[in-house]
């Protein structure tokens, strides 16, 4: 008889935490029973893609709310009889770790560096760590993107139990639309993939392109959030050649139009969007933060995201014939295929919840 799992998750938009999630389920199906408990009602996903998987949420109101959301779920894990509990994202593991007994294996999920991520949040910095460190216990596993993400954790917080580095994975499309790279003759296309929100940095890109009018360079940006109008205004006023597309559910299929990806983040766990172009075949050009450098295994072109003319002196370096891009493309799929497939990723979960039930 299959037992039961048990995900914890704020909600099902199709944010990376929950596609990650969704995409795993129908092979962890075949071993597993799984029950997704949410703390907020949105579900992006069809029923297709849940598969078996029954879905409960528990109508949180809010950051203050979590006390009561605890108490329902650890009723739900009691009659669902949960063999493990796997959380994903802050708020979802705090309250699942008041929830869990100490005979219920807890797994949760890291997915940024939290010392610059959620502790440093400008609406709840302070008490987020002090939750971390009082509702941590050693009998929770950790799974963690890379080993900066881990390595951070155990600086801050320090640590307790059983813990993995587990690199999250590239969905299949995009490897089946590898490209065979050819240095652009001419007009350097670049794209980059993510939120239009503070921590991905686009502003970094309005204020490099002002340094690059006279160059035959251009980057078209794929997603959507808070600061479109803001960056809009500033690329229509300057006349940058820069192009907010919107956001794209077939990326992969958009990716290989292109000369290079661009990811100038603040913050990243691990930067899955940076991994699927790679695969694909695309020479990066990467902010340089550690989890960048980690999962690139350095094969990028790296550049300081707090300075605009950085990322200029990087594109004008490709546009005069300096950097072999052709290697950074072949490189880069091999580093993909070797450790961020699907099958690797499923391997290593499976492989992580027979240890912690042991």
């Amino acid at each position: 008889m299959k037992k039961n799992i048990l995900y914890i998750i704020d909600s099902l938009g199709r944010g990376g935490a929950e596609v990650m999630l969704v995409s795993t389920l129908k092979e962890v199906q075949q071993h597993y029973n799984t029950v997704i408990v949410t703390l907020q009602h949105e579900n992006s996903f069809t029923k297709d893609e849940l598969g078996n998987s029954e879905i409960i949420c528990l109508n949180t109101t809010g950051k203050k709310d979590i006390l009561r959301a605890a108490k329902k779920l650890r009723k739900i894990i009691k009659e669902k009889k949960a063999a493990i509990v796997h959380s994903n994202l802050y708020w979802s593991v705090i309250v699942s770790r008041l929830a869990c007994s100490k005979k219920i294996p807890h797994v949760f999920s890291l997915a940024t560096v939290m010392s610059t991520g959620i502790y440093k949040h400008k609406w709840y910095s302070g008490y987020t760590k002090i939750l971390d460190k009082m509702t941590y216990k050693k009998n929770q596993a950790i799974i963690s993107p890379t080993k900066e993400v881990l390595e951070d954790f155990d600086k801050e917080i320090g640590i307790k139990g059983k813990s993995e580095v587990l690199p999250n994975f590239v969905m299949d499309k995009f490897f089946n639309n590898e490209i065979e790279y050819k240095v652009p003759p001419d007009h350097l296309k670049l794209v980059a993939v993510g939120n239009l929100k503070d921590v991905k940095n686009y502003q970094l890109l309005v204020d490099a392109f002002k340094f690059l009018k006279k160059f035959n360079v251009s980057i078209d940006v794929y997603g959507e959030g808070p600061d479109r109008t803001f960056l809009q205004e500033q690329i229509t006023a300057f006349g940058l050649k820069i192009s907010l597309k919107g956001s794209s559910e077939k990326i992969y299929d958009i990716l290989p139009n292109y000369d290079g990806f661009v990811m100038c983040s603040l913050v990243e766990g691990f930067g899955i969007s940076a991994a699927e172009a790679m695969a694909i075949g695309l020479p990066l050009l990467l902010s340089d933060i550690a989890p960048l450098r980690e999962i690139s295994q350095n094969n990028a072109l790296f550049f300081d995201p707090r300075k605009p003319q950085s990322f200029a002196d990087v594109v004008v370096k490709i546009i005069e014939g300096k950097v072999d891009l052709k290697n950074l493309s072949e490189k880069g799929k091999m580093i993909s295929q070797e450790n961020y497939t699907k099958e690797k990723y499923i391997k290593g979960l499976l492989k992580f919840y027979e240890e912690v039930l042991e």
